[in-house]
């Protein structure tokens, strides 16, 4: 009998290495699958280390300063985030995208109209301080967004080194890069907090996070040292790949940061502070999804196009199932612990963060299903779709929350994201379906799988929606 059960086990652990070994020489190989494969782990393991910092940090810093310093910060990051967005004509699209993305004049050109946008965003952000206060009602941001305005100018030093890694599916010093900077932007958040106590302890922190990432990106990516060069050809082609996916960036930025737009104008700082943080945790498997997409799945498909083998597209559909199911299980446990969470993770100041947590991770679920053919169109070079898709989404999207939030509070921000996606489907899968890329069957499992779960969140929080127009 013990010799029985010896002889299962040394199977066992001969099927258990032999399994190890076959994953370690898939993941070694050099073929664009096993590229992918190791971009998509190194992805997730970029991700959760620097959302594993920065939710450290957050627990540190709230213990640190008041909650209406996060809402300032908030409102610092919107309007950082919309003078990058508003001036981005698709550089890292560009060079991953285009043939002559590894070329020397190519990428001097590309990294010239990144340093030229750097100074110009600089600029703007730093000119517009005080109006924006004055939009805000808060008079202490003119002096915060003139410190702030250094970050642009100090991204477009940024060695480009990033964008062709990106390319080629080499992400390895991409991970350690982000996890390396923004360790040290927490650390000097978290000390000069404690020595300064105030808000500008997260600013200082900012700049030198942006510092560190600039100096590392140089001295970690294998990349010929740019010049500033404007070669006609690539400047061209740039433009004319990139003119529509500004269209698509402005409208990014109304999809992703317009609910803190319109909530930083109608709600005080200490609320908005309360939804950041419930939006941080509640978006974490969003944003790795929106990760993997740029980082894995864009370039894959480009390199192995749906429509051009059977082959490439069962794979294609087997990742997105892969990546949809993993993202679906942790969205399912934020709704199910996700208050509890709160009252574990932070004082009382933030407990109604609870509910705002698991109605944002839950309105997130139909977006998911979606995000993985919003990129098909790009991958193939035709930028005008994409932008026209996302430009019409935008608008959508901004219109039902400026009403929604005067007309039903909170909600409604939370809300709008998920109307517009259902609205816009039909409109962006009649786009994926051009190059081959839409998966039925995914959608239609993963939609039962949603309706699921928001019954059994209605069925254990049954009074959730019930909220006034404040937090």
């Amino acid at each position: 009998m013990s010799r029985k059960k010896g002889d299962s086990r040394d199977q066992y652990h001969i099927h258990l290495n032999g399994m190890i070994s076959r994953l370690k020489n898939n993941l070694m190989r050099d073929g664009i699958g096993a590229r992918a494969s190791r971009g998509a782990l190194l992805t997730v393991l970029n991700f959760g280390g620097t959302s594993g910092l920065r939710l450290f940090s957050n627990l540190v810093l709230t213990r640190l300063l008041f909650p209406e310093a996060f809402g300032l910060m908030a409102l610092i990051q919107v309007v950082i985030a919309a003078a990058t967005m508003f001036s981005d004509f698709g550089l890292r699209e560009g060079i991953i995208q285009d043939k002559r993305g590894e070329e020397q004049a190519f990428l001097d050109t590309a990294w010239t109209l990144q340093n030229v946008r750097g100074w110009f965003l600089g600029t703007i952000i730093y000119l517009s301080a005080s109006p924006i206060a004055v939009f805000f009602d808060t008079p202490q941001l003119t002096q915060m967004l003139h410190f702030s305005a250094v970050i642009p100018v100090l991204q477009g030093f940024n060695s480009l080194g990033m964008h062709t890694a990106n390319r080629q599916l080499l992400l390895g010093r991409l991970t350690s890069l982000a996890l390396v900077s923004q360790l040290i932007g927490a650390i000097t958040m978290i000390v000069l907090a404690y020595i300064l106590q105030s808000v500008w302890a997260l600013v200082y922190g900012t700049i030198v996070g942006a510092v560190a990432h600039t100096i590392i990106s140089h001295l970690w990516l294998p990349l010929k040292t740019n010049w500033f060069t404007l070669e006609a050809d690539a400047t061209k082609r740039l433009f004319s790949y990139g003119k529509y996916i500004f269209l698509a960036t402005v409208a990014g930025f109304f999809v992703n940061q317009g609910d803190k737009l319109v909530l930083g104008k109608f709600v005080s700082l200490e609320e908005l502070a309360i939804y950041n943080i419930a939006f941080f945790l509640a978006t974490v498997p969003l944003l790795l999804a929106f990760a993997i997409n740029d980082n894995v799945m864009f370039p894959l498909y480009r390199h192995r196009p749906p429509g051009d083998s059977a082959d490439n597209k069962t794979k294609l559909d087997r990742a997105r199932f892969a990546v949809t199911g993993t993202l679906f299980a942790g969205i399912a446990v934020i709704v199910l612990i996700g208050d509890g969470l709160i009252q574990i993770l932070y004082d009382a100041r933030y407990y109604s963060a609870g509910p705002v947590l698991i109605m944002i991770a839950l309105a997130s679920m139909p977006r998911l299903i979606m995000l993985s053919y919003e990129k098909v169109p790009l991958a193939f070079g035709n930028s005008k779709s994409f932008s026209f898709f996302k430009v019409s989404t935008a608008i959508l999207q901004f219109g039902l929350t400026i009403v929604g939030v005067q007309q039903f509070g909170l909600p409604a921000a939370i809300l709008a994201p998920t109307i517009t996606a259902l609205i816009a489907y039909p409109f962006l899968i009649k786009i994926a379906n051009t190059y081959d890329a839409w998966s039925p069957k995914h959608d239609a499992v993963f939609a039962c799988i949603f309706l699921v779960v928001a019954a059994i969140v209605f069925w254990l929080h049954g009074d959730l929606f019930q909220f006034s127009r404040n937090l």
